[in-house]
C-alpha cells in the first residue's frame, strides 16, 4: 500500500475513533432516557437504551456477478464526478423510540481523499419523513477521475420497551380530524418509496378490505379492535417464502484484517470498515403486486398491512429496524415493524402503536384472536433491542441507488451508469454512561 494510501486510511481511522467517542449510552437518569410523549395513560415506556448508528457505504466502479458457485469482481472503469449529494433516511420519533438532538457526523472518501461534509436534516414533501442530506465538491485527480466512494454517517436513538394498555386505549373514539403528523401516513403505498397507489393498485386493496370486513364501515369498530382484525388477517393472507435481504458472504468475508477489500486474490479497495452486518440490498414488494400474488418476505408483509391500515383509514408506517442480539445470520439483524397512529383529541396527542408482525406469526395469532391479549401488538418487551432506521427502503426522492433499493441515494452531475457495485455495512453499538459522570461537563 502506498504512503498516501496510508495516510488517507489513518486520517480515516482517527476521525471516525473521535466520532464514536462523542457518543453514549445513558443510564435511567440521563436526561435522553426521558421520552418526550406527554403521560398518558395508554402507552409508556421501560428500559430505554441510545444506540449509536454508524452507516457506511461502498460504492465502486465496476459489477460484482455470481457465476459457476463464487462471487466475481469486474473493476474496470471509474467515473467523471465533481460534486455529488448523498441522502440517508432517519427515524426520530415513534411508538417506541425518540432523539432529542439532531446530531448527525457524516465523513467521505473517495478514492484515497477525506472530506466531513457538514449534513442537515430535511423532511419528504408529502410525509414529512426525516433523511439526512449533504453534498460534497470533490477535489480530481489529474485524470480527472474517480473509482471509488466511501460515505459514513452517525446518528444517535434512544428506543425502550412499550406497556401499552389495549382496553383502555379502545375506548379513544375516532377524529373528526387527523392531524398533520398522522394524515401524511394516510395515502395507501404502491411500493416501498412512497409513491401514491394508482387507482387499480388502490381498487385490489379496498375489495380486499372490504370482504375482510363483510361490508361494515371501518369506523364503526374502534380502532385497536380493527388494526388488530387486519394484522390478523394479513398473517393469513400474506405467505412468507423468503427472505428480503440480499447478502454476499464472499464480500462480506474479504474485509480483511487490514481493512482492504480482497476479491480473487486481488486489493481492490483499501477501505475502512467497521464490525457489522453488511448487504447490498433489499428486495422488497409493492402493496398492490402482493394483493395479486400474496406471498414474500417479512418485509412484504410489513408493507403490505401498512397499505391495509391505510386503506382502513388508519394511518400507518413500515418502520425499518436493525436489531442490535447477536445472529448467526447477518440477515436476521434487519426487521420491519408497522406502527399505526391514534389521537386523542381530548389531549391532543398522537400516539404511535407499534406491530410486530413476524413476531405475531411465529406466535400463530389470526384475526379469530383478535379478542384475545396479544403480546408484540402494542405491548412488547423486547423492542429496546430495536434501533430504528428508516420508513422506507428507499428515501423518497430523486436520488439513486444501485442495483436494488438499500436505504441511501445519491445524486451525482455525471450518471454513474449501471457499472456500480454496491454494499451497504451498518453497525449499532450501546456504550452506558455511568451516573457519575451525569454532572460533568
Amino acid at each position: 500500500m502506498n504512503t498516501t494510501r496510508s495516510r488517507s486510511l489513518l486520517i480515516l481511522s482517527i476521525a471516525l475513533g473521535f466520532l464514536a467517542s462523542i457518543a453514549s449510552a445513558q443510564t435511567s437518569a440521563h436526561p435522553d432516557s426521558r421520552s418526550p410523549l406527554k403521560p398518558n395513560p395508554y402507552l409508556k415506556h421501560n428500559e430505554p437504551w441510545r444506540w449509536d448508528i454508524k452507516t457506511q457505504v461502498f460504492l465502486r466502479s465496476g459489477v460484482v456477478s455470481y457465476r459457476n458457485g463464487r462471487y466475481r469482481a469486474d473493476f474496470n472503469g471509474s467515473w467523471d464526478i465533481g460534486e455529488f449529494e448523498f441522502i440517508y433516511p432517519l427515524a426520530k420519533n415513534g411508538g417506541h423510540y425518540w432523539t432529542h438532538n439532531d446530531e448527525v457526523s457524516t465523513l467521505l472518501r473517495v478514492d484515497d481523499r477525506v472530506y466531513e461534509p457538514n449534513s442537515q436534516i430535511l423532511y419528504t414533501p408529502e410525509s414529512k419523513a426525516p433523511y439526512v442530506w449533504w453534498r460534497a465538491k470533490v477535489a480530481l485527480d489529474q485524470d480527472g477521475r474517480t473509482e471509488q466512494i466511501h460515505a459514513v454517517q452517525i446518528s444517535h436513538v434512544v428506543s425502550a420497551d412499550t406497556v401499552f394498555d389495549e382496553q383502555l386505549a379502545k375506548e379513544i373514539p375516532w377524529p373528526d380530524q387527523w392531524p398533520p403528523e398522522a394524515e401524511r401516513f394516510l395515502t395507501p403505498l404502491i411500493d416501498p418509496v412512497g409513491d401514491p397507489i394508482d387507482l387499480l393498485g388502490q381498487d385490489r386493496l379496498t375489495m380486499l378490505v372490504n370482504r375482510w370486513l363483510e361490508g361494515n364501515d371501518p369506523k364503526s369498530i374502534d380502532s385497536i379492535t380493527l388494526a388488530k382484525y387486519l394484522t390478523g388477517k394479513v398473517i393469513e393472507f400474506v405467505r412468507n417464502t423468503r427472505s428480503g435481504v440480499t447478502f454476499s458472504p464472499t464480500l462480506y468475508s474479504n474485509f480483511n484484517s487490514n481493512q482492504e477489500l480482497v476479491i480473487d486474490g486481488e486489493v481492490i479497495g483499501g477501505f475502512s470498515t467497521f464490525p457489522g452486518s453488511s448487504w447490498s440490498g433489499f428486495i422488497v414488494r409493492s402493496s398492490d403486486q402482493i394483493a395479486l400474488k400474496p406471498a414474500g418476505s417479512e418485509f412484504d408483509q410489513s408493507i403490505f398491512l401498512t397499505s391495509v391500515l391505510r386503506t382502513a383509514g388508519l394511518p400507518a408506517r413500515t418502520l425499518i429496524c436493525y436489531d442490535t442480539r447477536e445472529y448467526s445470520v447477518y440477515q436476521d439483524r434487519i426487521c420491519v415493524l408497522v406502527e399505526f397512529a391514534l389521537y386523542d383529541e381530548a389531549r391532543d396527542q398522537v400516539l404511535w402503536i407499534p406491530i410486530d408482525t413476524q413476531r405475531l406469526r411465529d406466535n400463530g395469532r389470526r384475526s379469530s384472536m383478535f379478542e384475545q391479549p396479544w403480546a408484540y401488538f402494542g405491548d412488547h418487551d423486547e423492542l429496546h433491542f430495536l434501533a430504528p432506521l428508516s420508513y422506507y427502503f428507499l428515501p423518497p426522492v430523486n436520488y439513486n441507488a444501485y442495483g436494488i433499493p438499500a436505504l441511501f441515494g445519491f445524486r451525482t452531475p455525471t450518471d454513474l451508469g449501471n457499472r456500480v457495485a454496491q454494499i451497504i455495512s451498518i453497525d449499532v453499538m450501546n456504550s452506558p454512561l455511568r451516573a457519575d459522570e451525569l454532572n460533568k461537563p
